[in-house]
C-alpha cells in the first residue's frame, strides 16, 4: 500500500485524520442519553402553581440583564437625563426585590442555542458530540419538560421550537414560527420579540371567543414558552455593548411585563409560575460557543406561585456575592443563589407537579422553593430516584456487554447499594429528621452523577491506547512512504510473507472480535484497523526503513551523528513550540523575529550576495511578527479593510508595471530555457484581475458603510463572491420557494392563532422605508414548484452531521470548482448581456407589472379575503402601530406605517422602485465572481513563469479576502505573500549558492559532510545531476527543514489573524455583507473559505518550491503529514472534559485545528499541482550554462546587475 501512489496516499490521509477526528467524541464525549427509564414525579403533596411560563432571552449576558446603563433609546437626542445611568429591567428587577429569587444560571460549553435549550427544558446537557447530529431541526431524542406536561405552546425561532415539538407526543405541543429569513442581522431584531409578545395576546385574545381554546388554556401542568431570539440576533449584529443591545433589553422587559399582566388577568389567580433566563451569554465580540464567563453566565429570575420571596441582609453583603461579579448590581443586599442550567428543568417540572424528565441530571435548587422541609425532602428523594434510574439502566446495559465488568466501587459492598441507601433515606424522612435526609439525597445524587460518570468513562484506557496507536503508526506509515517512494524510488520489493499476513490478521480479527462482543460502534472497528494496516505496512517496508538509513548515515562520522542528534532535537523544539502557540499566540511573534536572521547561518558572503533578497526577506518576517500582537477577537475598521486592499492593489500594479523585466529571458538566447516575451492577452487579464481587486475594495466600503449606518444590505452586494452563489445554492431555498411560508393555513381548530405562517399578520415597515435586502424578488412567471430540488437539499444538507456538513462544503469548494466557473462564464458572458438588454427594453417601454394579488387571513381566522397591493398598503392594525409608535419614540426612532407582511410583500413585487439598485449590483456580483473565473483565462496565452503564476494566484484570491475581511486581516494576506515568496526564492538561492560550490570539487563528498551545511551541498549535487538530465532527485535530510517550514508558515497562516477561541467565537461582520439572514452552515462555509485562502497561497509556494527544486511531486507533502501528526497526538492528550469549561473547549478546539489541518494538508496538495502545472523557471541552469548567460540573468535571480552578481557567486567558490 506504501505504492498506491501519490493520490492514493492522499486520498488514505484524508479519510484516516477525518474517521479519528471523531474519536474525542467516542473517547470522551460520549452520549448520555439512555432508553428503558422509569419516570418519578413528587407524590402526595398539590402542585405549587397550575402553569408555567418560561421566557429565555436568546443571548442574554448575565451582567447586561442587571447591570446601571444610560438611557439608550431617550425620547430626545439632547435629553441630559439620559446619560444618567439606571436599570434597564426595571420590571424584573422589582420581582428580584420584592417577589422573586434571582441568581446566576451557569451553562456548558458548547455555548449554543440547541444545547442551552436543551439544558433548560430537558435538563440534560447535551455532550460536544452534539455538534455531530446537526444543532437545526432535529427530531427530539430525550425527554423533556415539554414533553411531560399536558399542553405547551410556544412562540419564537424556527431553530429551536420544533426540536422539542417534533417527536413529542402528538398534539402536546404547539408551536408557532415566523421565517428563518427574516432573522436579518443587518435589521432591527426587536421585531421577533413583538411578533412573538403579539402572538402571545392574541392567543389569549382569542380564548374569549373560542371556547376550546379557553378550556385547554385553563387545564393544570401547561406551559407557556417564548423564546425571544432579538437579543442574540443584536449582540451578533451590534455587540452587547451596543445601544442597541442594551435597548433590545428593555424591549425584552417591558415585553415580559406585558405578556404577565395579559396572563395574570386571564386566569384572575396566583397559580402561574415565572421563570426568566438565558440559553447562553454573549461575547464582547459579538460571538459565542466557547466557555468563556461572559459566555457561560445567564440571568435567572423566578417569582410567582412556589417561588420563595427575596432574602435580603440589612448592612453587607448578602451570601452569593462573594465573587465580585454581581459588585455593580446594586443588589448586594439581597440573596444571590446560582445554580447549574441543567437544575431549572427539575425547577420547572417540580413548580408544575410533573414527572422529572427521564433524562435530566439536575438537581432540585431548594433555595428557588417557596416550601416547607417536609415537601423539600420528598422532592429531593424524587430527584435522587430520577438520577440513580438512569445509573441503573447504563449499569445493566455496560454489563450485559462487558468482559468482567467491575461496579463502581461506591456501590460494591452489600451494605452500600443503591437499594440500601434509598431505603435509608425514606426511614429518615418517616422519622421527620428532614435535613438529614435532605443532605443523604444530595449526597446521593453526587454518587448517582460520579456513576454515571465512572460507566461514561470505562473504555477510555482501552480506546485511548488504539488510537495512539493509530496516529504513531500513521507518522510512521508517512515516513515509511517518504522514505520508499521519494527517496530510493520504490526500488525495494515490500517483505510480505505469509507468517506477517496471519500474525497481523490474526491481531485484527482478535481486535473486532473484541469490539463484536462489547456491541461497540462502527467507529471503534475504524480506529482498530487503521494501526492494524500502517503498522503492518511499515513491517513490510522494513527494508526500505534499513537501505534509506544505510544511505543517510553512511558516512557519518561521530561529529555528525551529535550535530544530526542536535538537528533532530532542535526540530522536535520548533514542534513543541508550535504546541505551545495554541495557548500563545505571541510566540509567532518571537519566531518571527528569529527568522529574520536565518540567511546569516550560511554565512556572510551569501548575505551579500543576496542582500536584496535576504532584506525582503527580514521585512516580511518583522511584518508577520506584529500581526501575533494585535487582538484576535477584531472589530470592524473601514480605514484597515482599505489599506489592505490598497496594498494587494498596488502589488499587482507594480507587477505589471515591472513584469518584462522580472521575467524577462533568463538564459542565453536560443537556449531552450529561453523565456517567451510578456503576452499583451496575459497582461490585460492581469489587469482585470487588479480591477476586480479595486471594485471589491468599493463594494466592501459600501457594504460596510450601509451596514454601520443601518441601512439594510442592498440585495445585490448579498451576492458578492462565488462562495455565496455555490453554497447557497445547496444550503437555501431559492425563489419563490424561500416564501412559501407566507401563505396563510389553517390551524388544526379553524383558527389562525397558531397556524404555522407566522407573519400571515405580522407588522413590519410600510415598504416605502425597507430596503430590497429583506425581499427577494418573485413573480407569476416563476414555477411554484421550481425550488423542490434546492429545497430537498436544503432540508438533506441541514440533516447530516456537522461535520459532514464541513466536509461537504469542502468538497464543493474543492472539487465542483471547475463545473462553478463554467457557470459562471456562461452567465457572466452570455446571461448577463440578454439580461441587460431586457431590462433596457423593458425600460424604455416604460413596463410595470400587474398587481399580484394574495390570500390575506382575517384577524378573526374564520375567513379570507383578497387584498391588492394598493389597498393592502394602505391598511394598518390599530394595536400594533399603536405600541409601535410608543416603541420608535421610546427608542428615538421615528416612526413608520406598518402593514400586514403578505401584504407588504405584495406591494413590493409590484413595486419595481424597489429594484432600481440591482442592475448595479448584479454587474457588482458578476465580477466579484469573475475574479475567481478570469484567472482561468490565461489559458489562452499561457505564462509558465513561476513568478507569474504566483501572482495570478495572489490576486485570484484578492477580492475574496478583502470582502471577507473585517480588520487587519488584508494587511495580513500582503505580509504572508511577500514572506512566502521571499521564502521560495531564499530556498533556491540556498541551493544555487552550494550548487555553485559543488561544482567546484564534486570529487569530496565524504569531506563535505563533516561541513554542518553537508546535507544542503548533498542535495546540490543531487539537483545539478536532476537539472541535466531531467530526473527527480531523491528527498535528502536539508528538506526537512523544508517541510518544517512550510508547517510552520501554514500554522501562522491560522494564527496570524485569529486563536483558538476565534474559531468558535468568531465575528460575523464580514458574512453580514453576503448573508445577513441567519444561515449557519453557509455563514460557516464562508468563514472556512476565508481561512482556506492563505492555506492555498502557501501551498501553491510549496508546489513551486518542490519543482523549482526538482523534487517529486508530493514528496514534500508526505514528510509534513508526518511531522503535523505530532501536534495531533500532543492535542488528543491534551483533550479535557472536566474543569473550567474555558479549557474544555478549547482543548477540543486545539485537537480538532490540528487535525483538520492535516485534512487541508492533503486537500492543498492536490491543489498545488493544479497551481504549479507547466510552469518554468528560467532561472534554473547549471554553472557552466549560467557563465554564459546574459546581463539580465542576473535580473531575474534577484540582483540590479547580472554580471555582478555572476561575480560575486564565482567569487565565493
Amino acid at each position: 500500500m506504501a505504492r498506491l501512489g501519490r493520490l492514493g496516499f492522499l486520498g488514505i490521509a484524508v479519510v484516516f485524520h477525518l474517521v479519528y477526528i471523531l474519536s474525542i467524541f467516542d473517547v470522551y464525549f460520549r452520549s448520555p442519553i439512555v432508553s428503558g427509564m422509569r419516570a418519578y414525579r413528587v407524590e402526595g403533596t398539590k402542585a405549587p402553581a397550575k402553569r408555567l411560563v418560561l421566557y429565555v432571552g436568546d443571548g442574554l449576558r448575565a451582567d447586561k440583564a442587571f447591570q446601571y446603563f444610560p438611557n439608550p433609546s431617550p425620547n430626545t437626542a439632547n435629553d441630559p437625563s439620559a446619560q444618567e445611568p439606571r436599570p434597564l429591567t426595571p420590571f424584573l428587577r422589582s420581582k428580584v426585590l420584592e417577589e422573586g429569587t434571582f441568581g446566576v444560571s451557569h451553562t456548558r460549553v458548547p455555548t449554543e442555542s440547541r444545547p442551552g435549550h436543551v439544558a433548560l427544558i430537558a435538563g440534560l446537557y447535551e455532550d460536544v458530540s452534539a455538534v455531530a447530529t446537526g444543532w437545526k431541526l432535529n427530531p427530539v431524542n430525550f425527554d423533556s419538560v415539554f414533553n411531560r406536561s399536558s399542553h405547551t405552546w410556544s412562540w419564537g425561532s424556527p431553530d429551536i421550537l420544533p426540536m422539542f415539538s417534533t417527536g413529542a407526543v402528538p398534539g402536546r405541543v404547539t408551536d408557532a414560527t415566523y421565517g428563518a429569513e427574516f432573522e436579518d442581522f443587518s435589521k432591527d431584531a426587536t421585531e421577533l420579540d413583538f411578533w412573538v409578545f403579539d402572538r402571545v395576546k392574541l392567543l389569549f385574545k382569542d380564548a374569549e371567543t373560542d371556547a376550546e381554546l379557553n378550556r385547554q388554556l385553563r387545564q393544570e401542568k401547561i406551559v407557556f414558552f417564548l423564546h425571544l431570539l432579538g437579543l442574540d440576533t443584536t449582540g451578533h449584529g451590534y455587540r452587547p455593548y451596543s445601544r442597541e443591545y442594551l435597548h433590545n433589553i428593555k424591549i425584552v422587559d417591558e415585553g415580559v411585563q406585558e405578556i404577565t399582566r395579559v396572563i395574570d388577568e386571564f386566569y384572575g389567580d396566583d397559580d402561574t409560575a415565572y421563570i426568566f433566563t438565558a440559553d447562553h451569554g454573549m461575547s464582547d465580540w459579538g460571538s459565542h460557543g466557547d466557555g468563556h464567563p461572559d459566555n457561560t453566565r445567564t440571568p435567572l429570575i423566578a417569582w410567582g406561585a412556589g417561588i420563595e420571596k427575596p432574602k435580603t441582609v440589612a448592612k453587607g453583603f448578602a451570601p452569593g456575592h462573594e465573587d465580585q461579579f454581581s459588585h455593580d448590581w446594586h443588589l448586594n443586599h439581597v440573596q444571590r443563589h446560582d445554580v447549574a442550567q441543567a437544575d431549572i428543568a427539575t425547577l420547572m417540572a417540580y413548580l408544575v407537579g410533573l414527572e422529572f424528565p427521564v433524562n435530566s441530571v439536575g438537581e432540585l435548587p431548594l433555595e428557588y422553593m417557596s416550601a416547607g422541609d417536609d415537601e423539600k425532602a420528598k422532592a429531593m428523594l424524587v430527584n435522587a430516584k430520577q438520577i440513580l434510574e438512569m445509573y441503573h439502566v447504563k449499569e445493566d446495559n455496560k454489563r450485559a456487554t462487558t468482559f468482567r465488568f467491575k461496579p463502581h466501587w461506591r456501590f460494591a459492598s452489600a451494605d452500600q447499594t443503591v437499594e440500601s441507601r434509598l431505603a435509608h433515606i425514606e426511614a429518615t424522612i418517616q422519622q421527620g429528621r428532614y435535613q438529614d435526609a435532605i443532605e443523604a439525597s444530595d449526597e446521593l445524587m453526587k454518587l448517582g452523577l460520579e456513576g454515571l460518570r465512572y460507566l461514561q468513562t470505562y473504555d477510555w484506557l482501552f480506546l485511548r491506547a488504539l488510537v495512539t496507536a493509530g496516529y504513531v503508526g500513521w507518522i510512521a506509515f508517512a515516513f515509511t512512504t517518504a522514505v520508499d517512494s521519494y527517496m530510493l524510488g520504490g526500488k525495494i520489493e515490500a517483505a510480505r510473507t505469509v507468517t506477517s499476513v496471519i500474525a497481523f490478521s490474526s491481531v485484527l480479527v482478535a481486535l473486532c472480535s473484541f469490539l463484536f462482543v462489547q456491541s461497540s460502534p462502527l467507529t471503534y472497528y475504524a480506529y482498530a484497523f487503521f494501526p492494524v494496516m500502517f503498522w503492518e505496512e511499515v513491517f513490510v517496508r522494513r527494508q526500505a526503513l534499513t537501505e534509506g538509513k544505510n544511505r543517510v548515515f553512511a558516512n557519518f562520522s561521530n561529529q555528525d551523528c551529535v550535530k544530526f542528534t542536535f538537528n533532530v532535537l532542535m526540530y522536535l523544539g520548533i514542534l513543541e513550540v508550535m504546541v505551545q502557540s495554541y495557548y500563545h499566540r505571541e510566540i509567532y511573534t518571537i519566531v518571527y523575529a528569529a527568522m529574520t536572521a536565518w540567511p546569516l547561518f550560511y554565512g556572510t558572503a551569501f548575505v551579500k550576495t543576496n542582500g536584496l533578497l535576504c532584506a525582503t526577506w527580514a521585512l516580511g518576517c518583522a511584518s508577520m511578527s506584529i500581526f501575533t500582537l494585535l487582538p484576535a477577537n477584531k472589530v470592524e475598521d473601514a480605514n484597515l479593510i482599505f489599506l489592505g486592499g490598497l496594498l494587494i492593489l498596488t502589488l499587482g500594479v507594480l507587477y505589471i508595471a515591472f513584469e518584462k523585466s522580472l521575467i524577462a529571458s533568463a538564459a542565453p538566447s536560443g537556449s531552450a530555457l529561453s523565456a517567451p516575451k510578456a503576452d499583451g492577452l496575459s497582461r490585460s487579464i492581469l489587469g482585470v484581475q487588479v480591477g476586480l481587486v479595486a471594485l471589491a475594495m468599493i463594494v466592501t466600503r459600501s457594504s460596510v458603510t450601509s451596514l454601520q449606518a443601518k441601512q439594510g444590505l442592498p440585495l445585490g452586494t448579498q451576492l458578492v463572491g462565488w462562495a455565496t452563489l455555490v453554497i447557497q445554492a445547496f444550503s437555501r431555498s431559492g425563489g419563490c420557494g424561500s416564501h412559501r411560508n407566507t401563505t396563510p393555513s389553517a390551524s388544526p381548530r379553524g383558527t389562525n392563532s397558531m397556524d404555522r405562517d407566522p407573519f400571515a399578520n405580522a407588522v413590519l415597515p410600510s415598504s416605502s422605508q425597507v430596503p430590497p435586502a429583506r425581499v427577494r424578488r418573485c413573480s407569476t412567471r416563476d414555477d411554484p414548484n421550481a425550488s423542490k430540488d434546492l429545497k430537498y437539499w436544503h432540508e438533506y444538507v441541514h440533516s447530516l452531521p456537522i461535520l459532514l456538513q464541513i466536509a461537504f462544503a469542502l468538497a464543493m469548494a474543492l472539487w465542483l470548482l471547475p463545473v462553478t466557473l463554467c457557470w459562471a462564464a456562461w452567465y457572466l458572458l452570455w446571461q448577463l448581456p440578454k439580461k441587460a438588454i431586457r431590462r433596457k427594453s423593458r425600460m424604455e417601454r416604460g413596463y410595470a407589472p400587474s398587481p399580484q394579488h394574495r390570500l390575506e387571513a382575517d384577524p378573526s381566522g374564520h375567513k379570507a379575503n383578497l387584498i391588492s397591493p394598493k389597498s393592502a398598503t394602505s391598511l394598518e392594525t390599530l394595536h400594533h402601530s399603536q405600541r409601535r409608535a410608543s416603541s420608535r419614540r421610546s427608542s428615538g426612532h421615528h416612526q413608520t406605517a406598518t402593514v400586514p407582511l403578505s401584504a407588504y410583500y405584495a406591494a413590493n413585487r409590484a413595486n419595481d422602485s424597489l429594484y432600481s439598485g440591482t442592475t448595479i449590483v448584479n454587474i457588482t456580483y458578476d465580477r466579484a465572481v469573475a475574479s475567481l473565473v478570469v484567472p482561468f483565462f490565461h489559458a489562452l496565452q499561457p505564462q509558465d513563469h513561476y513568478l507569474h503564476r504566483l501572482v495570478v494566484v495572489f490576486l485570484a484570491f484578492g477580492p475574496l479576502f478583502i470582502i471577507l475581511t473585517i480588520s487587519y486581516e488584508g494587511l495580513f494576506y500582503f505580509a504572508i505573500t511577500i514572506t512566502l515568496l521571499s521564502w521560495v526564492r531564499l530556498e533556491h538561492r540556498i541551493y544555487r549558492y552550494f550548487s555553485s560550490a559543488a561544482s567546484t570539487d564534486a570529487t569530496k563528498p565524504s569531506r563535505e559532510l563533516s561541513n554542518p551545511l553537508a546535507p544542503a551541498m548533498s542535495a546540490a549535487y543531487d539537483r545539478e545531476a536532476a537539472l541535466k538530465s531531467g530526473d527527480y532527485r531523491a528527498l535528502t535530510l536539508s528538506d526537512a527543514r523544508i517541510c518544517l517550514f512550510f508547517l510552520y508558515l501554514l500554522q501562522s497562516a491560522f494564527f496570524s489573524t485569529g486563536n483558538i477561541a476565534s474559531v468558535s467565537s468568531f465575528s460575523l461582520d464580514a458574512v453580514y455583507r453576503l448573508l445577513p439572514i441567519f444561515d449557519p452552515f453557509s455563514q460557516g462555509a464562508l468563514l472556512l473559505l476565508k481561512m482556506l485562502a492563505p492555506f492555498a497561497l502557501v501551498s501553491a509556494n510549496l508546489g513551486i518550491l518542490t519543482k523549482r527544486l526538482k523534487l517529486q511531486g508530493g514528496s514534500l507533502f508526505a514528510v509534513v503529514m508526518g511531522i503535523s501528526d505530532y501536534l495531533t497526538l500532543r492535542f488528543f492528550w491534551e483533550v479535557r472534559d472536566e474543569g473550567s469549561w474555558l479549557d474544555i473547549g478549547e482543548s477540543i478546539s486545539m485537537f480538532v485545528i490540528a487535525s483538520t489541518l492535516c485534512v487541508f494538508v492533503a486537500a492543498l496538495e492536490a491543489l498545488s499541482e493544479v497551481f504549479v502545472k507547466g510552469v518554468e523557471f528560467r532561472d534554473d541552469v547549471v554553472p557552466a550554462e549560467r557563465s554564459a548567460g546574459t546581463a539580465s540573468n542576473g535580473s531575474l535571480n534577484g540582483s540590479a546587475k547580472g554580471k555582478k552578481t555572476a561575480k560575486s557567486v564565482n567569487k565565493t567558490k
